[in-house]
């Protein structure tokens, strides 16, 4: 019998209570947008579609403080930095990026910067010395992580859309960006240090949904992995479903596919 089960006289047994899989629940947050453990496990942000910011205890799963009015408009993402567990920054349809510091007084960041979109990405290189912010319709953008100073500014064409939501995110370290957005099918690989496009991989629906059909929700590039990286692909009718798409750049490209688990394949082209 299973372990802590009990017997009874009539020889059954009886299991003990099903416990929940969740560790921890904690105090809502209204209509989360993003949230963010810091490096050393011990806190983690939450905003939503408000410009407030909360800070949970991880370990007893208490809030412990709401953060009021960091922007104008609501946030869209916030990071802790890699390697401090009390840094971190926020992106806001407000245009602005801002650098916060839990040590500090919370009634001014560290600093802003500003783009001429509004921003629904911002992420750390992987040793914090850059800081990514993507903005709406293809804006993407490389900071220096120390003072917000405009490191980069990508090659990337918009597409004229005010709700092209673009995300970006370093892949192979911070040697690379890999950047999608949410009416285009394409995703593109760029050189972080000189902002350059290098090559752009496009998805192609399959079976009843032409092509054009399918665009690119979120991506990751992969940790462990160089060259490869993951896109949550959907499809702009409602009865097709999400999917997650593997792509492995060093592929040739004519045998170059998207995998997806348990599925068949779709088709994928690959230019440049």
């Amino acid at each position: 019998p299973p372990e802590g089960a009990r017997g009874l006289r009539s020889g059954a047994y009886s299991a003990p209570p099903r416990r929940s899989a969740a560790i921890y629940t904690y105090d809502a947050f209204e209509q989360l947008t993003s949230v963010h453990i810091n490096c050393t496990d011990t806190h983690f942000l939450a905003s939503g579609y408000s410009n407030h910011v909360g800070l949970y205890d991880l370990r007893t799963g208490k809030s412990l403080q709401t953060f009021k009015d960091l922007h104008k408009e609501h946030i869209n993402v916030l990071k802790f930095t890699h390697h401090s567990p009390s840094v971190f920054a926020t992106s806001s349809f407000d245009k602005e990026i801002k650098l916060w510091d839990l040590r500090q007084p919370m009634d001014r960041p560290l600093y802003a910067t500003r783009s001429t979109r509004g921003n629904v990405m911002v992420c750390f290189s992987p040793d914090d010395h850059y800081l990514l912010s993507s903005a709406v319709d293809n804006e993407v953008r490389q900071h220096l992580a120390s003072d917000g100073r405009l490191h980069t500014r990508f090659d990337l064409a918009p597409a004229g859309s005010a709700h092209n939501y673009t995300r970006a995110y370093y892949m192979n370290g911070r040697d690379y960006v890999i950047s999608g957005s949410c009416e285009e099918n394409t995703v593109h690989i760029c050189c972080s240090a000189t902002g350059r496009r290098l090559r752009d991989v496009t998805l192609e629906g399959r079976g009843m949904n032409p092509r054009g059909s399918l665009y690119v929700q979120s991506l990751r590039a992969d940790p462990t992995t160089d060259f490869n990286f993951s896109v949550l692909a959907a499809y702009n009718n409602s009865s097709s479903h999400s999917e997650i798409c593997k792509v492995d750049l060093l592929q040739p490209a004519e045998e170059e596919t998207p995998k997806t688990p348990s599925r068949p394949p779709q088709a994928m082209r690959v230019a440049g």
